[in-house]
């Protein structure tokens, strides 16, 4: 079985990071092993107060421990981080691994400004952090911090594509645009893979809801995908879909957006597909 490290917080309420992370891709028939960057008692999208224990310390004495017993990962796939300190680590360790993918969202903003708590000097981190990775899977506002430009309200979808070339260029990688806003209610994900001709543009309706953890189901369904093979395009239809229709299941039952997706009752979807056992053969 393929083991993929998620390197990301964990809030114990709320669909997001490692919450969300760990089941898909366990029933995608991988390994997940979580490695938390922070502990929360809550995420931070519109709960309060949140408990917070910072994880700092025992992220980077894990990493440690792996190398020292020879642990190795299929995969690397970095999130949320809490400071530059952090994702300074995550990068060394993306460098170090010999991971066959490294996969990292640069979660650190959306809606056109950073996170709370962060600054310029995160937005550094995290372009140094992308320059490791093979995959980067930014939001509309991301990807133009990542490019160092000024992140836009709205976007036509050949500006987006624009986007995308220039981050691919910067940064040697596969990228995936994801969430980015354009007029008339609609949404785009766009894709580069290695090759200037392999790229897309998908698209789907908005509900009138904000979700958090949306970006974290999408990347989790995504990078298990690739890990099975699939081409970049065809794995990004697969998780956008996949984040669409529970987001439209959720929105229908009129759930408190602040508790995320329902995904739960559809990863039946994603299971791999079955092998007879051989004692049946």
């Amino acid at each position: 079985m393929k083991r993929i490290l998620c390197i990301q917080d964990l809030s114990t309420v709320g669909r997001s990071s490692l919450a969300v992370v760990s089941p898909v891709l366990s029933v995608m028939g991988y390994q997940c092993c979580p490695l938390p960057t922070a502990l929360l008692s809550t995420h931070t999208g519109g709960f309060a107060p949140v408990e917070r224990l910072d994880a700092t310390g025992f992220f980077s004495a894990a990493l440690e421990a792996y190398r020292a017993q020879e642990i190795a990962f299929d995969a690397v796939y970095t999130g949320y981080l809490c400071s530059p300190a952090q994702a300074a680590v995550a990068a060394d360790e993306l460098r170090r691994c010999g991971a066959a993918l490294r996969v990292t969202d640069p979660a650190m903003a959306d809606n056109g400004r950073l996170y709370g708590g962060f600054g310029p000097e995160m937005v550094e981190a995290m372009q140094t952090l992308c320059g490791e990775a093979d995959l980067i899977t930014p939001n509309a506002t991301e990807a133009a911090l990542l490019a160092g430009e000024q992140p836009r309200e709205r976007y036509g979808a050949d500006e987006v594509e624009a986007l995308c070339e220039r981050l691919a260029g910067r940064y040697g990688a596969r990228v995936v645009i994801t969430g980015a806003p354009l007029e008339g209610g609609q949404t785009v994900c766009v894709g580069r893979g290695e090759a200037a001709w392999e790229h897309f543009t998908l698209r789907c309706s908005y509900v009138d809801a904000a979700y958090p953890g949306t970006g974290d189901l999408f990347c989790a369904v995504l990078t298990g995908a690739l890990m099975r093979g699939n081409a970049l395009q065809s794995a990004a239809e697969l998780a956008l879909r996949f984040t669409e229709n529970a987001a439209r299941a959720t929105f229908a039952a009129r759930r408190d957006p602040r508790f995320g997706l329902e995904f739960e009752p559809l990863l039946g979807e994603l299971l791999p597909p079955r092998e007879e056992p051989s004692w049946a053969r």
